[in-house]
């Protein structure tokens, strides 16, 4: 999918963060929660690091169990079924706005930006519209927060992946590092089978590659997907990072360029 953002909207030498949904959230006694201790730990380190920022997260507890008791794995839902994107949307809503809170206790100025202003999807394809708002937000000093929610679609509405926005995002702006924070160490060399990970991994090691873990996918396409968003960024020389959310100082790490734990993604070079 190639970008349609005027060169206008860039923003270079910011960075990217992504913090995934089974990161910051979890189904608790009484429904999902949101990890507020952990969400405000990193947005306290993010803070700290002194770069501009756009930070986009997945939904998690909040997304996954509507998308399996209303069928819509597959991302997309009729136009008649309007009544079930404003419930879900609803509830999206009520994590942004945890989410936000927790940023801000953080030390960071975020300021949330609805997905449905930002992206529009073709055939449950996510493109970008018009992100100024995102740059200009930048510019006065303002972390724009965009989560994982609806968006409109030629006839209905589809489910625009926190992944895909992150990478369009890094792409328009013209970002120097693009992070992908979730609840694993990193690209694990095979899936279910120990806990080594890649410390790099190539566009191009298709042996690898076919040993992840393609399984299990849920509306987001899991682990495979992500990293196929990410190559994308790597190839237009984003220095793009797959690392565990959970470690502190990774994500600073990452945007130094040391993760403390973590894969990152290469384009067209021999990983490792």
């Amino acid at each position: 999918m190639v970008s349609g953002i005027p060169h206008s909207a860039s923003a270079p030498g910011c960075a990217v963060v992504k913090l995934g949904g089974s990161l910051i959230t979890c189904e608790g006694p009484g429904g999902p929660d949101v990890d507020r201790d952990l969400l405000t730990a990193r947005a306290r380190e993010l803070a700290a690091c002194g770069r501009p920022l756009v930070l986009v997260h997945g939904t998690g507890a909040y997304g996954k169990p509507p998308a399996r008791r209303y069928g819509y794995l597959d991302g997309r839902l009729p136009s008649g079924r309007a009544g079930v994107v404003a419930e879900v949307a609803r509830d999206l809503a009520r994590l942004e706005l945890e989410v936000v809170d927790c940023l801000e206790a953080g030390g960071l100025k975020p300021l949330r930006l609805p997905a449905i202003q930002l992206f529009r999807a073709s055939a449950g394809r996510a493109s970008p519209l018009d992100l100024e708002p995102v740059r200009e937000l930048l510019a006065r000093g303002v972390t724009p927060v965009v989560g994982g929610n609806f968006v409109l679609d030629c006839d209905g509405f589809a489910v625009c992946s926190s992944d895909i926005m992150a990478v369009e995002l890094a792409l328009a702006l013209g970002a120097a590092s693009l992070v992908l924070a979730t609840r694993a160490h990193g690209v694990y060399r095979e899936h279910g089978r120990g806990e080594a990970i890649h410390g790099q991994l190539s566009d191009r090691d298709g042996d690898a590659l076919r040993k992840i873990d393609a399984a299990g996918q849920d509306v987001s396409g899991g682990m495979l997907a992500k990293i196929s968003h990410g190559f994308r960024a790597a190839r237009h020389g984003i220095a793009t990072y797959v690392v565990d959310g959970r470690v502190a100082g990774n994500l600073n790490g990452a945007l130094d360029g040391s993760p403390l734990q973590g894969t990152r993604l290469l384009s067209g070079q021999a990983g490792g």
